[in-house]
C-alpha cells in the first residue's frame, strides 16, 4: 500500500464517475477523489444540493439525475463523459432502503421493493450499460478500467426487516460477479465491495438508535476505497488482489452498511 504522501497522487488524472455524491460515502469517495488529483464527476437527484456540493468542492462537475429513471440513464452518461473526456472508473453508490421505518418482508409494499431494486440494481446496470464503451476504451488505452458496486453485509446476511434494501443488494453482488467474468479478458474490472457500518444519514435512517461512536467514518471508508481502486488500476491483471487488498485495509467487522 502506498504511503499517505504517495496515496495523494496515485489518482492523478484518473477520471471518476460517482453516483449518490452529495451526502455520506458518495461525498466523502468526491472529496477524497479530488484530493488525490481525479478528475471527477458526480450524480444525485436534487439540483439545489448537486449545485451546492460543486461549489463548495472546486474542480468536481455536478450531474442531476436520478439512476433509478431509465429515461435520466443516457443524459447522465453523456454528461459523464463529455465532463471528463471519457471515464476509468465507475462507482455505483446511490442506495435506497426500501421502506423507512424498515419492515419486514412480508410488509413491505410492492412500490418499496421495487424502488429500491429500480435504485440499488437496475439503475447501476443501466447505468455501466451505457459507459462500458468509455470504459472499455480506457482499458484498451492501457489506463485501466473498474466499476466498484457499493454493497453491503445485508447481501449475504438475511437481516429481519432488511429484505428489500438486502435482496437487491445481494442481486447486485451477483450481477458484478457475472459481469467481472465477462469482461475479465477486456481488462475492466467490475468489484462488489461492503465498506462496512458508517456513520450516513442513511444508517440513521435505518437504525436511528445507533451511536455514532461505534460506527465508521465514512471518509474512512472512502480512502480504503480509493486506495484498493488506485492498486487495481496500478496492477490490473488481478481482480482477486484487489479484493484481498480492500479487506485487508478495512479489518473490521460490521451489521448492514449504509
Amino acid at each position: 500500500m502506498a504511503n499517505p504522501n504517495e496515496a495523494m497522487n496515485t489518482l492523478r488524472g484518473v477520471r471518476i464517475a460517482i453516483t449518490g455524491g452529495t451526502s455520506g460515502l458518495g461525498l466523502a469517495l468526491v472529496r477524497e477523489s479530488l484530493a488525490r488529483g481525479a478528475l471527477v464527476a458526480f450524480v444525485a437527484r436534487t439540483a439545489e444540493r448537486v449545485e451546492q456540493v460543486a461549489t463548495e468542492n472546486a474542480g468536481a462537475h455536478g450531474i442531476v439525475g436520478d439512476v433509478s429513471r431509465k429515461d435520466h440513464i443516457y443524459p447522465i452518461a453523456i454528461q459523464i463523459t463529455g465532463e471528463l473526456g471519457g471515464l476509468d472508473v465507475l462507482i455505483n453508490n446511490a442506495s435506497d432502503l426500501g421502506p423507512v421505518p424498515l419492515q419486514m418482508l412480508s410488509d413491505t409494499e410492492c412500490e418499496d421493493l421495487v424502488r429500491a431494486f429500480e435504485t440499488n440494481l437496475i439503475g447501476p446496470f443501466r447505468l455501466t450499460k451505457a459507459l462500458m464503451g468509455a470504459l472499455a476504451a480506457s482499458a484498451r488505452e492501457g489506463r485501466g478500467a473498474a466499476v466498484i458496486n457499493i454493497s453491503s453485509d445485508a447481501a449475504v446476511n438475511p437481516y429481519s426487516g432488511w429484505g428489500a434494501y438486502g435482496s437487491s443488494k445481494a442481486a447486485l453482488h451477483h450481477l458484478t460477479r457475472i459481469w467481472g467474468e465477462e469482461h475479465a479478458s477486456d481488462n475492466v474490472h467490475f468489484l462488489s465491495l461492503d465498506p462496512g457500518d458508517m456513520d450516513t444519514p442513511m444508517h440513521a435512517a435505518a437504525i436511528p438508535d445507533a451511536d455514532p461512536a461505534t460506527l465508521k467514518r465514512p471518509e474512512d471508508a472512502a480512502r480504503e476505497l480509493l486506495d484498493a481502486i488506485a492498486e487495481s488500476l496500478a496492477v490490473p491483471t488481478s481482480v482477486s488482489r484487489f479484493k484481498e487488498q480492500f479487506d485487508d485495509c478495512r479489518n473490521s467487522t460490521y451489521s448492514a452498511s449504509g
